[in-house]
């Protein structure tokens, strides 16, 4: 066989970038964004924040001997304090997801990111669990058994966030998958009486237990 020519070798070149390219083009930019860089600030905020609200919301209990009887004006500032620590924690998120796409795709933009977040894959896979979640809450609020419901909602989240693992591939996804389905059964078999404390072992361990992971060097998460 005769040895190739540098005009061989030079369009043998062009054409294997060329199929890169097409392959990177069609690949789905979620699957290429780093969302372990991009979204560990975030999930550590959203822990804290847990904790914290759960926290002054308990001492709150403490010192008044009920949620009922906490005065209306606390409850305001309280919720307003949830809505702004929501709206500033999406602003982060959105940020720091976007700025790991435009480093692979310079002229992402948000329109184009929210095109890719809520395709009709994504409906497909989340609406089913979305309309469950809220039945089961709604039929345990309607027939008194409203300590039920952050318990389903952290089995909730634990098949979403299941969902993301077949999805993105990310195994870090599936261990706080896991915890959010096991500690959600397990509050509901031993029924603790304060609801913030179940909000506060569900979801806020499991999203501390993500941000450990994704703060350990990448040998150890390997291993973890």
């Amino acid at each position: 066989m005769e040895d190739l020519s540098r005009e061989q070798i030079s369009q043998l070149t062009e054409d294997i970038s060329f199929v890169k390219k097409a392959i990177e083009k069609n690949a789905s930019i979620l699957n290429r964004i780093d969302f372990r860089t991009s979204l560990r600030l975030t999930i550590l905020l959203s822990a804290v924040s847990i904790f914290l609200f759960c926290g002054v919301f308990q001492m709150l209990i403490r010192h008044f001997g009920r949620f009922a009887a906490i005065p209306t004006t606390y409850k305001v500032i309280g919720i307003c304090a949830i809505a702004l620590d929501f709206i500033l924690l999406g602003v982060i998120k959105n940020t720091g997801v976007l700025k790991s796409a435009r480093s692979f795709e310079p002229g992402m933009t948000w329109l184009r990111l929210i095109k890719e977040y809520y395709s009709a894959r994504m409906y497909h896979h989340f609406i089913p669990t979305g309309l469950v979640m809220l039945f089961a809450c709604v039929y345990a609020g309607f027939h008194g058994n409203s300590h039920l419901i952050i318990p389903i909602l952290s089995i909730g989240a634990g098949l979403l966030y299941n969902t993301f693992h077949s999805w993105l591939r990310m195994d870090e996804f599936l261990a706080m998958a896991y915890w959010f389905i096991i500690s959600g059964c397990v509050i509901i078999v031993f029924n603790p009486v304060s609801a913030f404390l179940s909000l506060a072992s569900t979801l806020g361990c499991g999203l501390l237990l993500l941000t450990i992971i994704w703060y350990l060097p990448p040998k150890k998460r390997t291993e973890a």
